[in-house]
């Protein structure tokens, strides 16, 4: 499956995983095992849950955006997006419809700031729209820049 510059409509369920590098964002798998915090290493992770048929998450889209912009390029934050029609009953990536379950997310959108360190992990749920100063306030809190 090729790169996309950010998912969303007219995207495939699944999970995609922000490349800094290429400024793309890849399919990390559409079959198996929900997605971990901790996967892809230490550092903090921005998890944006995305039904396609939510008209929220259009709005929310935007915000996502900015902070990857701002934020992308660093190698200690990973940006996340699991994609589903809507939420995991209807949803055509079998590891999409896990991690929608795993997080019992069933509010759209739904995002999940969360630090993975030695320590263990320390998280933040975030539902409905949030500007990107918002979900900022918790990514700066969780790196210690707050």
């Amino acid at each position: 499956m090729l790169p996309v510059a950010m998912p969303g409509p007219g995207s495939p369920n699944g999970i995609y995983v922000y490349d800094a590098k290429k400024r793309v964002w890849n399919v990390l798998r559409r079959d198996g095992e929900s997605f971990k915090l901790g996967e892809l290493g230490k550092g903090l992770y921005l998890v944006y849950f995305d039904n396609l048929y939510c008209p929220a998450c259009r709005s929310q889209d935007h915000h996502i955006y900015k902070l990857v912009m701002k934020y992308g390029g660093r190698s200690d934050i990973f940006f996340v997006i699991v994609v589903c029609d809507w939420f995991a009953n209807n949803c055509n990536s079998e590891a999409a419809s896990k991690t929608f379950k795993e997080y019992n997310v069933s509010a759209s959108p739904t995002l999940i700031v969360a630090k993975v360190s030695d320590n263990g992990v320390v998280e933040e749920r975030l539902e409905g729209v949030r500007t990107d100063n918002a979900i900022e306030y918790y990514i700066k809190k969780l790196i210690g820049e707050a």
